[in-house]
Order: C-alpha cells, then structure tokens, then sequence
C-alpha cells in the first residue's frame, strides 16, 4: 500500500469516524429518532461513497487474477514488514479477546458463544497464516477460511440484533462494516486458489478497515469494540504487505 495511498486511507477514516461519533452524540432526539436534516447524518454516507469511489479508482492499475495460479506469498509480503505484522498481530489477539468477550457475555446464546468460538479460532488461524508468510513460507487455505466463518457468524448476529431498530441511520454503518469484513475475508481466502485479485482485493480490504473503526465508535459494549477494531487491524495489515507491484 503506496505512502500518498495510506494518508488519503487516514483522512477519509478520521472524517467518517468524526462524522459518526458527532452523530451518535447530537443526532437523535430524546425518543430515539434520528433528527431531521442533521448535517453530519447526512454527510456520512457520502464521506462512506467518496471513499469507495477514489480506492476503486485508485486500484485500477493493480494487477488482475493472476494466469499463473500463484498463491498467498505472491501477493502478500510480511518478511522485513514489521509495520504490516504489528497491526495483523494485534489484531488478531484483539479479534481473539473479543472472541472471548463474547463467550463471558453469552448468557446461554447459542449464536453468541458460536460466534466466541469462531473468534478465537479465526484469531489463531490469522497468527498462523501471519507468521507462516513472515518465515517465507505458504498459509494452507483452510486457515484463512476460518476467519469467513467467524465473519458470516458475525454479520448474522449483528443484523438480528439490528433488525428490529427502525431508525436505519442508527444500524446501517455496523451491518455495512460486517459484511464488508466478510467479503474481505473471503477475497483474502481466495488468493491461496487463485480466485483473487489485488485489484479486487486492496480497494475492498481499504473500505472493510475504515467501515470496522467507524462503527467500532458506537458503542456497544468492550467485546464489540474488540472485534471490529481487531478485524480493522488485521485488514491493515494484509493492506501494508500487499505487494501490488509484482
């Protein structure tokens, strides 16, 4: 991920979390309902779209799938990467406490401990596949498929326990965030089958990140927090050893 690519990265994350926290502070009335015409409600989705649109437009010249069936370590460099294996690191221990998070507040749900389970799993798995590529060696696929599983497990409570708000200013952001991670996760699965591309891959990954902190800012309880910011970490860190120019 080129320098001038990471800092539009950051200005686009810092204005969408600014504009979510100033939502969540000052944008519903006193009966939940989002107020009418508030201008940072209203500025963040098109902050969201702007985003999007320029790390397309930015992968354009990124290489497409590749002929030659050439896996992970062939797009993705984590040797002498140190800024790249700190944040996948990171996140993965915070993807695994979140996990663990989950499993204290489970209170008996199925779905929630499945998806403790999923986390601490997918946690390990990317601490594999990290140092498996930092050794200069090749991730076997079934690790990077956990962390999809985790993610569907994800996407699936989040949306139950979302469904039944009406006020879709307040969800939206965190269902978006989720589902992105998930496609994310399953693009990075890709690569060890030749089914991806970095021009797919790095403008999706870019928009996972900035989604997962911006709805990491709502709250929600430390165990959410943990894992979105895990998530967020970790896409940074396949982002900086993404080795867009082979």
């Amino acid at each position: 991920m080129k320098k001038t690519n990471c800092l539009l990265w950051l200005a686009f994350t810092a204005a969408s979390v600014a504009l979510r926290v100033w939502q969540n502070v000052a944008g519903y009335e006193e009966t939940g309902l989002a107020r009418r015409g508030f201008l940072p409600g209203l500025l963040l989705p098109v902050t969201l779209l702007a985003a999007a649109v320029c790390f397309v437009l930015l992968a354009r010249s990124l290489p497409g799938r590749r002929a030659d069936g050439r896996r992970l370590a062939a797009d993705f460099r984590f040797t002498d990467n140190m800024p790249a294996v700190f944040c996948a690191v990171a996140g993965s221990f915070l993807v695994m406490i979140g996990g663990g998070l989950y499993a204290v507040s489970a209170v008996g749900s199925l779905m929630t401990m499945l998806l403790a389970l999923l986390a601490v799993a997918a946690g390990g798995c990317t601490l594999y596949a990290v140092f498996a590529l930092y050794r200069g060696g090749e991730a076997q696929g079934m690790a990077l498929l956990v962390p999809v599983c985790a993610s569907m497990a994800f996407l699936v409570l989040v949306y139950r326990a979302n469904a039944v708000d009406p006020v879709l200013s307040r969800t939206y952001v965190e269902i978006v965030a989720v589902a992105a991670l998930t496609f994310s996760a399953s693009q990075r699965a890709a690569f060890v089958y030749g089914g991806s591309a970095p021009k797919r891959y790095v403008p999706l990954s870019a928009m996972s990140a900035l989604l997962a902190l911006t709805a990491a800012t709502e709250g929600g309880g430390l165990h959410r927090a943990a894992l979105l910011i895990g998530c967020a970490a970790v896409e940074l860190g396949f982002l900086l050893a993404a080795e867009c120019g082979d």
